[in-house]
């Protein structure tokens, strides 16, 4: 399999100059305060120590032995033991805190099992209506008999009240002592940088239902990537009866992406009914979202899809949303087994093929903490997530860097990070819609993400940005931006990203031949902003199109990307 935990298309000699609203930097120097109280655990308490208490829930709540622990403290006089015998993962030794959006929490416990078991180490959001107990920071390990630490880094979505948690993943007794939880970074640094190589054309990962498949209505937006998923090409559609195949419309469309000189990514999954280990309704009917009942059903589907379109898909993602009960019943370990079986197989079928972990939803980082934890980071090329976000693509940040933080807690940060399904949501104008479009794609980039999979070319409803008009064809004033977004970033390096205190961005590329260009919007207003003479700016293009060559020393900047050009043409 191709450089597998070893990819640094992300890291390796990043060029990124930021300045964002400056706060201390992600590696503070100096010591940050504590904001736990009685982090240490000491006191006179004679079950569960000051300053902290336990949550468990269910009909009947599981119960939770706690005491305290003077014999093998970490540090100080005494330490918590905290004992669970049933139903592990619903008793949590809690404390609340209140967290403010944008900043970045590190937090972190010591902690000595009994026996080995796994624990886990959350800070999360406790409105379930708001943010459905959202977690930002999380990370599980195995914890053996010696004393080890174990650490969570995330940023805060938004202002919340939440809580630092600690959890059991089987039945057990562990030792805790010397928790921490600190502040390390204010909103907005820069600490996620795009790649230093050009941006490729399969960056512009796009969705389609599927009229505009091929033929002479095929999108004329630029993407490089199709995602074949909701295509009607699932396993459960692919081999409806075992031994049963049907590849008509995946061999369409497999060559219609060839035919258009787009790579293709494919979600593997959705069993049918005959290969499901239960029949519990999945979104895509009975046994969908179940286990296979026989890891050998799943093998051989993969080797079939491997072996027949080997060269022309390039990366396999393994399901889809599996933090969401509706496509996966199943446990983080089994799909981290299916994960196993399926990158052998593709491995012998087609070596060149990537492997993408399954992309999870917004509330998905627990479930992608534990599939990593089960040891799935061994069999990926790229980590996928799923991030919808409304008209501010700015706000996208946090939740990057949050999937960031558990990939580095387990070891993976040196993979692509891809967003393999997305796109801004809201009512909007059709010029706020193109501004969202376009910024989209440019700061994705920005912030580290190797692909964006827009969903979709031709989907249509309230709060949807219709790339597409009606007839699924011609593009929307958001299409065309989306498509003059794709001519400005395509085989250019991105080497800068500003913002001032207004809201003004400045976005530096490095375009081939050696000339610079420079995108530049106002999130927030209408704003005049007044071009450096040093750029030497000769042309300037709007984002409805059109270019003026001209030398301006001043231009009025919004939500919709200019495009300023020192020498060359785009």
């Amino acid at each position: 399999m191709v450089w597998r935990r070893a990819t640094a298309v992300l890291t390796a000699g990043l060029v990124l100059a930021a300045v964002i609203p400056q706060g201390p930097a992600a590696g503070i120097t100096g010591t940050a305060a504590e904001l736990l109280r009685n982090p240490g655990f000491e006191g006179g308490h004679a079950t569960v120590a000051s300053g902290w208490r336990s949550n468990s829930w269910g009909a009947p709540a599981p119960e939770a032995r706690f005491a305290p622990e003077t014999e093998q403290a970490h540090g100080g006089r005494r330490a918590q033991r905290f004992q669970v015998d049933a139903e592990p993962s619903r008793v949590h030794l809690v404390q609340a805190h209140r967290f403010t959006g944008g900043r970045t929490y590190r937090a972190s416990v010591w902690v000595k099992a009994v026996s080995p078991v796994t624990v886990t180490l959350q800070v999360r959001s406790d409105d379930f209506k708001k943010d459905f107990y959202q977690a930002f920071a999380v990370h599980t390990t195995r914890v053996g008999t010696q004393w080890q630490r174990i650490e969570a880094v995330g940023t805060a979505p938004h202002d919340l009240s939440g809580s630092f948690r600690i959890f059991l993943g089987g039945p057990g007794a562990v030792l805790v002592d010397d928790a921490s939880l600190t502040e390390v970074s204010a909103a907005g640094s820069p600490d996620l940088r795009p790649a230093s190589g050009p941006v490729p054309a399969d960056y512009f990962g796009m969705h389609l239902l599927c009229r505009g498949c091929y033929g002479d209505s095929w999108p004329s937006v630029g993407f490089g990537l199709w995602r074949m998923w909701d295509n009607g090409v699932r396993w459960r559609d692919l081999e409806p009866r075992r031994g049963e195949w049907n590849f008509k419309m995946m061999d369409y469309f497999v060559k219609s992406a060839t035919d258009n000189r787009v790579s293709v990514l494919y979600t593997l999954g959705m069993p049918p009914s005959w290969a499901a280990s239960n029949q519990k309704e999945g979104a895509y009917g009975p046994g969908s979202a179940a286990m296979p009942k026989r890891i050998d059903d799943w093998r051989r589907y993969v080797r079939t899809v491997a072996t027949r379109y080997k060269g022309r898909i390039g990366m396999y993602e393994m399901w889809n949303e599996p933090d969401y009960a509706k496509f996966w019943n199943g446990t983080p370990a089994q799909l981290a087994e299916l994960t196993r079986v399926a990158a052998e197989e593709i491995g012998r079928a087609d070596p060149a093929a990537r492997i993408v972990s399954p992309g999870i939803t917004t509330n998905g980082l627990n479930w992608l903490d534990q599939y990593l934890a089960a040891g799935a980071g061994e069999h990926l090329d790229v980590v996928g997530s799923h991030i919808y976000f409304g008209l501010r693509p700015e706000s996208v940040l946090s939740r990057v860097r949050n999937v960031r933080g558990v990939m580095k807690a387990h070891g993976l940060e040196k993979l692509p990070l891809r967003v393999t399904e997305g796109a801004p949501l809201g009512r909007a104008s059709s010029g706020t819609a193109a501004g969202a479009v376009s910024r989209a794609l440019v700061l994705f980039w920005a912030y580290g993400v190797s692909g964006f999979d827009w969903y979709t070319w031709d989907r249509h409803g309230e709060q949807v940005l219709d790339l597409a008009e009606a007839d699924d064809r011609t593009p929307s004033t958001a299409g065309r931006a989306y498509a003059k977004t794709v001519t400005w970033l395509r085989g250019a390096r991105m080497t800068g990203h500003t913002v001032d205190g207004a809201g003004t961005h400045v976005v530096t590329l490095a375009r081939s031949g050696g000339s610079a260009a420079r995108l530049v919007w106002n999130e927030r207003a209408v704003a005049t902003f007044k071009v450096p003479a040093d750029w030497r700016v000769t042309r300037w293009q709007p984002l409805s199109g059109g270019s003026r060559t001209a030398s301006p020393t001043a231009i009025n900047v919004d939500g919709r990307p200019v495009l300023l050009e020192s020498g060359g043409r785009s």
